[in-house]
């Protein structure tokens, strides 16, 4: 069977729908007895939503969803938390980013909004499973990890479900990336360094604005900022100037010197953010280079 085969008829769609879906039930009820089997399951879910999104019509989606969801409860009736903290966050990303790869958003924006929406219903789910089952899955995290003794326990936490949001993202797009063309839709991957420079301005400000509002996030913005750096140094190496290799040069150095003369006199744990300077200095090369109007080649 083509996984990337564009699915017009109710029939065709039924048919693909219930293999997903059987699919995702059967990782479900076996990683109840395998535990294993939920490092695959987290990155399979997203995956099956967004394939469904963009090979059948979406007015059938509500039929996968609900279907999935139901099939998933009732199979694990003992223990819903896979459910809720899985299942139904996936459900939701997988259709965002299937949308996103339709409407053409650039592709490492796209990776990322999906990741962060992906997040935040994953920890919303969080209180939801606690008050169903009595069990906290943050304080299930802290005594895996042996975290209990230390100060930054909910900062770790929060970025290592983040970070398997990413994964199960980078996973689905990956995958789509080969199969896209069966399915005559090309993703986003202009080279415009105006979406270098929005995106790395973008994750700048919101460092600096939770820092002071919600500091156990520093991390996960802080990993937001160098994942769109990585982009920026991509963009820059592919001018193939020999003067940007010299500032790229520059720039490591001038942050590593930095960064150890500051990091000890800072409080824990936002000395990692003296290492942002980095990517400041990434947005000047960027901008300088925008600003020379040379062409450049595709990402």
């Amino acid at each position: 069977m083509n996984i990337f085969k564009k699915r017009t008829s109710l029939l065709s769609s039924i048919a693909f729908m219930s293999i997903m879906a059987t699919i995702n039930v059967v990782f479900v009820l076996l990683s109840t007895f395998i535990p294993f089997l939920l490092f695959i399951l987290v990155f399979i879910l997203p995956l099956c939503c967004t394939l469904v999104v963009l090979t059948c019509k979406k007015r059938y989606f509500p039929i996968y969803a609900f279907a999935t969801v139901g099939l998933c409860l009732i199979v694990t009736i003992w223990n819903i938390s896979d459910t809720l903290f899985y299942v139904i966050p996936s459900l939701i990303t997988g259709f965002v980013f299937a949308v996103f790869v339709e409407k053409k958003v650039y592709y490492p924006l796209a990776i990322i909004s999906a990741t962060t929406i992906q997040f935040g219903l994953s920890y919303l789910m969080i209180p939801l499973i606690e008050l169903i089952t009595t069990v906290n899955l943050l304080d299930v995290m802290v005594q895996i990890l042996k975290l209990e003794d230390n100060p930054y326990s909910l900062n770790i936490q929060l970025t290592i479900v983040f970070i398997v949001a990413f994964m199960q993202e980078l996973v689905s797009f990956i995958t789509l990336k080969f199969g896209l063309k069966y399915l005559q839709i090309e993703y986003n991957n202009t080279d415009s360094p105006i979406y270098l420079m929005v995106s790395l301005v973008s994750s700048l400000l919101l460092t600096l604005l939770f820092v002071f509002v919600c500091p156990n996030i520093t991390t996960i913005l802080l990993f937001i900022s160098f994942y769109f750096g990585f982009f920026a140094i991509v963009w820059i190496i592919k001018q193939n100037k020999i003067f940007n290799t010299v500032l790229l040069v520059v720039s490591s150095l001038l942050t590593i010197f930095i960064f150890a003369l500051l990091y000890p006199n800072i409080k824990e744990p936002f000395g990692l953010l003296v290492s942002q300077i980095f990517i400041y200095l990434l947005l000047i090369i960027v901008f300088i280079n925008n600003c020379l109007k040379k062409p450049s080649q595709k990402i």
